[in-house]
């Protein structure tokens, strides 16, 4: 193809997906024949067949997997029900060990109903099924006509899955999954915690300590951390005391114990539900003896003071975004990875805490319950 000098003509960027119509004018030829030559059906002349092929490549035409299932199943002569899905994927050491998790279950319910308004099911995919590579299951996945992956949290440095990622669109519910790079909608943790800190020096404490496990800390991208240590540093009248990092992805009621006695915190922050009944362990008293912050409640007990994450709202959120991605064909590693901060909390006075020291309004950043 020559330009207007008769030099060859510069191609730019394509900013529209191109469709067999778009190969079917740069070639010369019908449509139906260009679906053909590209089906590789035995009526189309090979020399044909390579010319589209080659146009399809020039003009970086890519088939749309959701037209492409929709025309298998007519051809199957498959009832019209057709739906494209959505896998929710999970790694827990049973298939439904996920319904444990408030906070996983509740992204799966979001991400559910969200799907279910744009035409879309959403099943959950166990990634250690017995016998099964990734490799294999991403075939599995392909030929049952999942488009997009949604990835639950998984265990931290989860090894990196051979999945065909060319296949699907691919989205991250937090920072677990080093490899490969996805984009990633997570609740808001820094935005949180500031919320718990304002509530903590708004009733009067001096000593607070964050209690936190190590994995925590990786699979919230030490945003927590980080907030809990610049806010110590910014308030001269709090003291200086060592957060408690716990190495095991488990609770542990001795280390809580020393550390306790060592660094003597009046207020604790921490999502470990365990918590209340080891410092009564202790002889201590809540909150008149040592004060107990959740920034995330696994449950809805409203005796606890803290925020309750509406893990649904992400999961909705992460549902649109996919399906936005899978109707774009967004396909593969993010060549760009986003993150999307979800900031849907509801604070709960609960009786962990005592009262605030002052009549001074609420933080109007989120709504109290």
């Amino acid at each position: 193809m020559t330009g207007a000098r008769g030099g060859p003509l510069r191609t730019e960027p394509l900013l529209f997906m191109v469709n067999q119509q778009d190969i079917a004018r740069s070639v010369g030829l019908s449509q139906t024949t260009v679906s053909l030559a590209l089906r590789g059906h035995p009526m189309i002349p090979s020399q044909t067949a390579r010319q589209v092929r080659a146009a399809a490549k020039r003009l970086g035409y890519r088939p749309d997997p959701l037209i492409s299932a929709l025309m298998a199943q007519r051809q199957k002569g498959t009832p019209k029900s057709f739906r494209a899905k959505i896998a929710f994927l999970t790694a827990y050491s049973n298939r439904d060990g996920w319904r444990n998790s408030a906070y996983v279950a509740g992204c799966f319910q979001g991400a559910k109903r969200a799907a279910t308004v744009r035409g879309y099911l959403c099943e959950p995919v166990w990634l250690l099924e017995p016998g099964i590579s990734a490799q294999r299951m991403s075939g599995i996945l392909w030929t049952q006509n999942f488009q997009g992956l949604l990835f639950a949290p998984l265990p931290v440095d989860y090894p990196a899955m051979e999945i065909d990622w060319t296949k699907f669109a691919a989205l991250s519910l937090d920072y677990s999954l080093a490899k490969p790079l996805l984009s990633r909608v997570v609740d808001d943790h820094a935005f949180g915690i500031e919320r718990v800190l304002d509530e903590i020096s708004r009733r009067g404490y001096r000593r607070p300590g964050l209690v936190l496990r190590a994995s925590q800390d990786v699979r919230t991208h030490h945003s927590r951390l980080g907030v809990f240590l610049v806010h110590r540093r910014l308030r001269p009248d709090w003291a200086d005391v060592p957060p408690l990092i716990l190495p095991e992805d488990r609770w542990d009621a001795g280390v809580f114990a020393e550390w306790v006695k060592r660094e003597r915190p009046d207020v604790v922050l921490t999502e470990e539900f365990e918590l209340p009944a080891a410092v009564r362990a202790l002889g201590l008293r809540v909150p008149r003896d040592l004060g107990i912050a959740f920034f995330h409640k696994e449950h809805t007990a409203r005796t606890l003071s803290g925020l309750q994450i509406n893990s649904e709202q992400v999961g909705a959120n992460a549902a649109n975004i996919l399906i936005r991605m899978i109707e774009t064909n967004e396909r593969g590693e993010a060549a760009v990875p986003t993150t999307t901060l979800v900031q849907s909390f509801t604070w709960h006075d609960g009786r962990t805490l005592r009262r605030p020291v002052t009549a001074s309004a609420r933080s109007p950043r989120l709504a109290s319950g």
